[in-house]
């Protein structure tokens, strides 16, 4: 063989190998780079939900409105108090490589381990925020909820609701992760005080 030839013949097998090499590897870094991408994602909705629900109270007790924003891609579900199977609620739903919330059907308590329909004021959180999830084939479904419950003053029986609404009052959904929130008054029932907290998506 040609000095020439022989040059041009370990060229090619040097490519050969190369593209070899990087097709083995791609699949696999292409996997991790998107679990790293998706793990941020969750970390980005969790501290996303811990915020609603500061921003909400801040509101049910000051008043005003704001705007806030998930930029993760999913589906937000707003559901209004005795509204759908998860009324007075927000629940965000998305695809994702990784979930720290364990595979199940039920709700599982992130921010309080105490899930009663009633709780301690002072003591305990009026919004509660959970997860799910559930393994398909290639990605995990994973749902993020939180939950306005009441809670109940020990000393003077009184009982204290964040309850939401939106037009209309029927459940609204987007994809666009935008949430305007405004106090729209209140109303006592008895022992029980609502403040409404009117959610525009």
């Amino acid at each position: 063989m040609i000095k020439g030839q022989s040059q041009v013949v370990s060229a090619i097998i040097i490519v050969l190998v190369s593209l070899t090499i990087v097709g083995s590897v791609y699949p696999w870094a292409s996997s991790v780079i998107q679990k790293k991408k998706d793990s941020k994602s969750v970390d980005d909705i969790y501290n996303f939900f811990n915020q609603l629900e500061k921003t909400i109270v801040d509101i049910a007790r000051n008043g005003g409105e704001e705007s806030v924003e998930l930029k993760v891609p999913g589906r937000i579900t707003v559901y209004p108090e005795s509204v759908g199977s998860e009324e007075n609620s927000i629940v965000f739903e998305f695809n994702s490589k990784v979930s720290y919330v364990a595979e199940t059907p039920d709700w599982i308590p992130l921010n309080t381990p105490n899930m009663n329909q009633t709780a301690t004021l002072g003591i305990d959180k009026s919004g509660v925020v959970l997860g799910k999830s559930q393994k398909g084939d290639n990605e995990i479904k994973v749902w993020y909820k939180l939950w306005f419950r009441e809670l109940e003053d020990k000393t003077t029986g009184n009982q204290y609701k964040i309850v939401l609404k939106t037009s209309g009052n029927t459940i609204k959904q987007s994809t666009q992760g935008f949430l305007r929130i405004q106090k729209s008054g209140s109303q006592q029932s008895g022992n029980l005080i609502k403040t409404e907290i009117n959610i525009i998506v």
